[in-house]
């Protein structure tokens, strides 16, 4: 386990990500970078492997250093020798990143309902992080760690129900993490406050604030890693 992370520390630390293509230069600068290459022309993301393996926007975020500050965020409320559920972890990067930045090893389970990206973090982790391809809402009851997370995942839809609103997805979503802990849940969610069309489901924290205190009592709400987003967290 020590060498599989190693290796993968200097892979993710070098903060390697494949290019998704870039914008046209501007007008003024008379040429066109020579490794530049219209999108259209790329391998498709969603099955080159490099990129699925490696990459932090496969996983949702901008680059490396966005996903380790959202990580950390959540990861510290995590007290030292507790347990990890994590809902829709991805490769499972969350493991890595905790032993890496907080120097103890975490007891860390991870589902997800994308195949590429449980089939990448497989590979990449060399089957050493115990990551399910598995719905959410599906977990076996029996399935419980000391606190469920969320960390960004609630901010696209990813399932085919087409009835439920955003919200009562996000409700459902926090009420599924809740059965599955058995000390509270974190969940990182984006905030509508901004006021951006960038395509993400973006809650009004206040609302959801006051929803979670009605619905469970024992609730933080934090908005100071970001104006953009927010951290929830629900104390059993």
């Amino acid at each position: 386990m020590v060498d599989v992370l190693n290796k993968l520390k200097q892979i993710f630390m070098a903060d390697k990500v494949i290019p998704r293509g870039k914008e046209w230069p501007d007008e003024q600068q008379g040429v066109l970078p020579e490794d530049w290459q219209p999108i259209d022309e790329l391998t498709p993301i969603d099955t080159d492997p490099e990129y699925l393996e490696y990459s932090a926007e496969a996983v949702g975020f901008g680059n490396r250093e966005l996903q380790w500050n959202a990580y950390r965020s959540i990861a510290n409320y995590i007290p030292e020798g507790d347990s990890v559920l994590d809902f829709g972890c991805g490769r499972g990067d969350f493991k890595l990143f905790h032993e890496s930045d907080f120097k103890f090893d975490i007891d860390y389970i991870g589902v997800d309902m994308n195949e590429n990206l449980i089939n990448a973090g497989k590979k990449v982790y060399e089957d050493t992080v115990d990551i399910r391809l598995q719905d959410w809402f599906s977990i076996p009851k029996d399935l419980k760690q000391d606190w469920s997370i969320n960390i960004g995942s609630c901010n696209l839809r990813y399932d085919a129900d087409i009835k439920s609103s955003d919200i009562e997805y996000l409700q459902k979503t926090i009420h599924a993490m809740l059965q599955h802990a058995n000390k509270g849940i974190v969940t990182l969610l984006t905030s509508d406050i901004p006021g951006i069309e960038d395509g993400l489901i973006n809650h009004d924290p206040g609302l959801i604030l006051n929803w979670a205190q009605k619905e469970f009592g024992n609730v933080a709400l934090d908005h100071s890693f970001s104006n953009d987003v927010f951290i929830l967290v629900i104390y059993k």
